[in-house]
């Protein structure tokens, strides 16, 4: 069905395209087609990195160089190292110490979960974070 409908598509756009050579600058609508009968193609979400949510209470991310910790659903600044529930420790300056000894620095808009799971920017999670 997507790829008729491609198919139909790019028909309507070349036969617009190929309306003639001539100087008129006249708008030539004899070609135009119809398309509020056609149905939108909708994005093949399987294929795609879908958005995260919105980041929980808890959330820790570096912000303008600052870290920053997610409280009632407002960014506030982190003053203090946090614990996460695995051991992970994030500290107010952007180090983190994973349980297993190994030491990252968070990059800005990297974050941390209070279960100790690394997310890059958009939200997806990151290898070794957890």
């Amino acid at each position: 069905m997507k790829k008729l409908l491609s198919i139909v598509a790019m028909a309507a756009i070349l036969g617009a395209c190929n309306s003639g050579t001539s100087t008129d600058t006249k708008t030539d609508t004899t070609m135009m087609t119809d398309t509020t009968s056609v149905a939108p193609v909708m994005p093949d979400t399987t294929t795609m990195n879908t958005p995260a949510m919105a980041p929980k209470d808890g959330t820790m991310t570096m912000k303008d160089g600052k870290m920053m910790i997610m409280k009632s659903g407002a960014w506030a600044p982190m003053t203090e190292t946090m614990t996460t529930t695995d051991g992970t420790k994030v500290m107010s300056n952007g180090d983190v110490m994973m349980k297993d000894g190994k030491k990252v620095t968070l990059k800005e808009g990297e974050m941390m979960d209070m279960d100790g799971h690394m997310m890059d920017a958009n939200g997806n999670m990151m290898p070794g974070g957890k």
